[in-house]
């Protein structure tokens, strides 16, 4: 076989079988039925089965045989099927284009139809118009976060510190593409920074919940004793599909869903009045820098996290917040009274006023969150950092 360059490929070409929709084939009945056309065996690099399995075909370095005339700077996949293509075929097929285009940049993705010039309508939807769909409006390609928690980084690597974390059902904008990477602008703060490609996929659904939770497991049925299908944690975004009052089911990746107490959520701009009784549901999480959810947490996160859940949005790092603070709010004297909801600020540093005489704050001191009389919290802190603590009570506006 003609070997394929891959500064060549410019195409990204989908195709179906062309068979029952009930039919489960798989590569192998694809790779038997194209040696008996007497081709050197499947003609396409990847086939995507019923249940969303991408299965191998071609090298990617092998010229396909799969849309005549244009094989020598294309790529070709093939989805299992006729009319009707499943949500798992079809994040299957996102994820796979994704991938080739972080690979091949400027490559265009469109159906075998659009490809060249044939009575065929392969495959039997417009390719172009739902991949613009999944893009979003033009020049704009959003994500919504599969995973309890995406880590993101300022390189592309593993190896690079964890800037900060987004959690499940959070959307993000593409910025720029690198092999196995994505780096998105985060919508809830405008972070930004780079992700794995396996933590996202194309946003399609809005949330209407938020986690009102410290943290909740996702079941498969409506049953705690069913198992378990993922861990959501506070902040986290949710489609609910259907529910009642124990139990709501909600929208996850691939066309599948779970369930989750209904008490576990609530609506994604205002969950209760006492933002502080969300920190407090945090208390003992252990400390991680960067960390962003109930299994590691920093101190800029929990106020962040907390302060959602009353409605209200601030930056993600603790010098940002210490402005909008000060925009928001006024000022408290350390020697005044401090009362439940007043920010404290140190440079680096950021805790929330539990009561007249307690803080909590996620620190490394304790390595957790942790609810600490003000009278030793103050005078450590203040030798830790070398300042005393900036005070600002939020208004009710």
């Amino acid at each position: 076989m003609p070997p394929l360059q891959p500064d060549a490929i410019k195409l990204l070409v989908v195709h179906c079988s062309d068979t029952p929709d009930d039919q489960p084939l798989r590569a192998i009945d694809i790779q038997e039925m194209h040696l008996g056309f007497g081709w050197d065996g499947v003609g396409y690099h990847y086939v995507i089965g019923r249940d969303g399995l991408c299965e191998a075909g071609r090298p990617e370095y092998w010229q396909g045989a799969h849309v005549k005339g244009i094989n020598d700077h294309s790529l070709g996949v093939c989805l299992i099927g006729r009319n009707s293509f499943t949500d798992a075929q079809m994040h299957s097929l996102e994820t796979l284009l994704r991938q080739w285009q972080s690979k091949y940049r400027g490559a265009t993705v469109l159906g075998h139809c659009d490809a060249v010039e044939t009575h065929k309508t392969c495959p039997n939807f417009d390719v172009q118009r739902w991949w613009q769909e999944r893009n979003g409006k033009a020049g704009e390609q959003y994500l919504t976060i599969t995973t309890t928690t995406a880590p993101l980084y300022d390189t592309p690597s593993e190896d690079a510190g964890l800037d900060t974390e987004i959690l499940f059902g959070e959307r993000a904008r593409i910025l720029d593409l690198a092999p196995g990477y994505y780096k998105v602008r985060l919508d809830t703060d405008g972070y930004e920074g780079w992700i794995r490609q396996d933590t996202a996929a194309g946003y399609d659904r809005a949330p209407n919940a938020r986690i009102a939770m410290a943290s909740v497991h996702v079941t498969s049925e409506q049953d705690v004793k069913s198992p378990a299908l993922l861990r959501l944690s506070l902040g986290s975004l949710v489609r609910v599909e259907a529910g009642n009052a124990d139990w709501q089911q909600i929208h996850l990746s691939a066309g599948r869903t779970g369930f989750i107490p209904s008490i576990a959520c609530c609506d994604t701009g205002h969950c209760a009045d006492d933002y502080v009784s969300a920190a407090e549901n945090l208390v003992g999480a252990p400390y991680l820098w960067g960390g962003r959810s109930a299994a590691g947490i920093d101190c800029s996160a929990l106020v962040q996290l907390s302060l959602q859940t009353a409605g209200i949005a601030c930056p993600r790092d603790s010098g940002p917040q210490r402005q909008w603070a000060r925009k928001q709010g006024k000022s408290v004297r350390i020697g005044e009274e401090t009362q439940r909801g007043d920010l404290l600020f140190w440079p680096g540093h950021v805790a929330i006023c539990q009561s007249a005489t307690h803080i909590l704050h996620a620190n490394a001191h304790h390595h957790a969150v942790t609810s600490e009389p003000i009278s030793l919290a103050l005078p450590r802190l203040a030798k830790a950092t070398g300042c005393e603590a900036e005070i600002f009570r939020l208004s009710d506006g």
